[in-house]
């Protein structure tokens, strides 16, 4: 990865944005599967069929996030996904043990499908925005790296948040409900750090730029060349 990426404006703190995103991201998703299964003793079948709008939403999102690219800022696409994440968490941590799926989770499965592809967009916009068109899929391989990341790390926390809690309360249902205020406020400093200094506009440049193609032809000289052994600017002259 090119040290001078991480000069780039915002780019720091976009990482930073996702990251608490999908720490997020991956709280819910454990601790969702924990209280239907466990507090409301769902069966694998039932959950996977209380999990069936996430499909359809997340598809929807998908396109979605790919229409709103031109058509606004890839930091309020962030800040919408983050949003989504934000509630839906919410949601699963205020839930009484006896109600309609309908009620809370219902929705918590259709917003927190919209989280991951909005945010995975937005974060791929700003780092490819970031670099030259070379050394795009280097930067864009940070989002996904920090998807990995993210998930796994959020989750660290949060079992940690939830067997604590639930010790002190004697509660099982307190540590679920404490892990996933957990998840509510990173993703609320997650959403206050992308309105606050998150700055990049629209993307509606298509094709490829002078400088980037001048800049391309020239690292692929210097590979054929470096492969070939011979003098880059005789190959130069030559082509």
């Amino acid at each position: 990865m090119p040290l001078e990426i991480f000069k780039a404006p915002s780019f720091l703190t976009v990482l930073l944005v996702v990251l608490l995103n999908y720490m997020a991201v991956g709280t819910l998703i454990w601790y969702q599967v924990l209280w239907l299964q466990e507090v409301w003793n769902w069966s694998p079948l039932q959950f996977a069929v209380g999990w069936t709008p996430f499909v359809i939403c997340a598809t929807a999102a998908a396109c979605l996030a790919a229409w709103l690219v031109p058509r606004m800022a890839a930091q309020w696409i962030l800040a919408i996904g983050t949003c989504t994440i934000l509630v839906s968490n919410a949601l699963m941590a205020t839930v009484p043990v006896s109600q309609s799926y309908w009620a809370q989770v219902f929705p918590s499965v259709v917003l927190f499908s919209f989280c991951p592809d909005f945010v995975y967009t937005a974060g791929q916009i700003i780092a490819s925005n970031s670099v030259r068109r070379h050394q795009q899929g280097i930067a864009g391989s940070i989002i996904g790296t920090l998807n990995l990341y993210g998930n796994s790390l959020g989750l660290g926390f949060a079992s940690t948040i939830e067997v604590q809690s639930a010790k002190r309360s004697g509660s099982q249902i307190m540590g679920y409900r404490s892990a996933l205020y957990f998840g509510v406020a990173i993703s609320a400093i997650a959403l206050i750090l992308d309105v606050g200094f998150v700055r990049l506009v629209k993307d509606n440049r298509e094709g490829w730029g002078e400088e980037d193609r001048l800049r391309i032809e020239e690292i692929e000289l210097a590979q054929y060349a470096e492969a070939s052994g011979a003098n880059p600017r005789i190959v130069a002259e030559r082509l």
